[in-house]
């Protein structure tokens, strides 16, 4: 190390200097290597979120191509059953080779097992409406009902309607008598015969 005996401000001022560009080039070092470990941070990142991305795709698109393959199966069969009921109603309007000799008759007869069905289908689905309807009355009285039971629970919790009660409990004029109470409900329930003289 370069010693200044006769300069000694001379030999302060280079050491500080010294100092400041070691802190610099330490901190510009610094930041390199923390750049350099967020970037390959951050490159691992971003390859665990494609790899991931990438399964969630090939997830989607299998179940995606697996619901088409269900769904024209199901189409198919829903064609071939249509099919097959078309036929049973030809049978059927045919009644078993009853009507094939007459060709309007049969017709007739499909004609009319049609409008029953029509009929069947409008039935049902009134049916259905009817019974929404219901639900939603029966929802509506419990509302109602639930409404009522917490508005009396409130009348009751009141402190003037409680002092009332208890005015009315302790006043003995107001209350009838336990011998009328009995006697009234009996009379109401079972009518005595008048008297005779």
């Amino acid at each position: 190390m370069p010693h200044f005996p006769d300069h000694p401000t001379l030999e302060l001022t280079l050491y500080a200097a010294a100092a400041v560009i070691i802190l610099f080039l330490g901190y510009r070092l610094g930041r390199a290597f923390g750049h350099l470990a967020a970037s390959k941070l951050i490159d691992k990142k971003e390859q665990e979120l494609f790899t991931t991305q990438k399964g969630f795709k090939t997830l989607y698109e299998q179940e995606i191509a697996k619901l088409k393959s269900e769904n024209t199966a199901h189409a198919q069969e829903v064609e071939t059953l249509k099919a097959r009921v078309e036929d049973y109603r030809k049978k059927a309007a045919g009644l078993g080779g009853l009507f094939s000799s007459g060709g309007k008759k049969a017709d007739a007869m499909y004609a009319l097992l049609l409008e029953n069905e029509a009929l069947e289908e409008a039935l049902m689905s009134q049916n259905e409406k009817l019974k929404q309807e219901r639900t939603d009355a029966l929802k509506e009285q419990m509302r109602n009902t639930s409404y009522r039971r917490v508005l009396m629970s409130q009348l009751l919790n009141d402190e003037r309607i409680k002092s009332y009660v208890a005015e009315v409990l302790a006043d003995e004029k107001r209350l009838p008598s336990p011998e009328t109470a009995t006697a009234s409900s009996g009379a109401n329930s079972h009518p005595q015969p008048a008297e005779q003289k």
